[in-house]
């Protein structure tokens, strides 16, 4: 019997008395790449268990990593690594984060502690839900922009300093389990016309704004 899990492949000759791990070479899942506008640019990857990871897209394997333990790229954040955006002013202001919308704001080579991003709800509102991988997405108009994804859209002006909510809940609501359901998934904006936003949920819906969230 052969077993595949987001820790590799694990077979049993015995019905699943004695199993074996056959991960040779190193397998990861990723969950999202993005690339930056550096030349030559940086890959970023976020991993399941493994992390945020980012290098250069010219970085080749060599036995000299399994030597030393060392590669060239680099740990951003721990966690379930999910995805990540990249001001491309400057290429090294990076928005990433782990499971369930724990994400920050970071700088690449300083040494300034990672902010933490992740909008809240309101005093005596419901509180949100947020996917395993939460979408967020940075506008290609106005790299200040950002957007994040509960089960409404939240849009920042500032870099994720400060949300402002712009939808109704964009799902068919909550429903009961052991992880939240009822969430945004995806998130796309309008190369063409800023403003112009489609947001896809985990049970089945899918919206669009073309007045920057005034109507849906």
């Amino acid at each position: 019997m052969v077993n595949g899990n987001d820790g590799g492949i694990n077979i049993t000759y015995d019905d699943g008395k004695t199993w074996f791990k056959c991960n040779s070479p190193s397998v990861g899942q990723f969950y999202h790449v993005n690339v930056d506008m550096a030349e030559p640019y940086n890959v970023y990857g976020g991993l399941q268990d493994n992390g945020v990871w980012y290098g250069s897209s010219q970085a080749k394997m060599n036995n000299d990593w399994l030597d030393s333990g060392e590669n060239p790229f680099k740990s951003i954040w721990g966690g379930d690594g999910m995805q990540t955006m990249i001001d491309s002013r400057d290429n090294t202001t990076v928005y990433t984060g782990s499971q369930f919308g724990f994400y920050v704001r970071t700088k690449l080579g300083s040494k300034s502690r990672p902010k933490f991003i992740t909008p809240k709800h309101d005093l005596g509102e419901k509180p949100l839900r947020f996917n395993w991988q939460t979408p967020i997405l940075l506008s290609t108009h106005n790299q200040d922009v950002l957007y994040f994804g509960a089960n409404r859209l939240y849009r920042s002006f500032n870099k994720g300093d400060n949300w402002e909510v712009i939808s109704d809940d964009l799902t068919r609501g909550r429903k009961e389990g052991n992880v939240p359901f009822g969430t945004l998934t995806t998130i796309h904006e309008s190369p063409l016309k800023f403003g112009v936003i489609y947001v896809g949920s985990d049970d089945g819906l899918m919206h669009v704004t073309k007045d920057g969230g005034n109507s849906w």
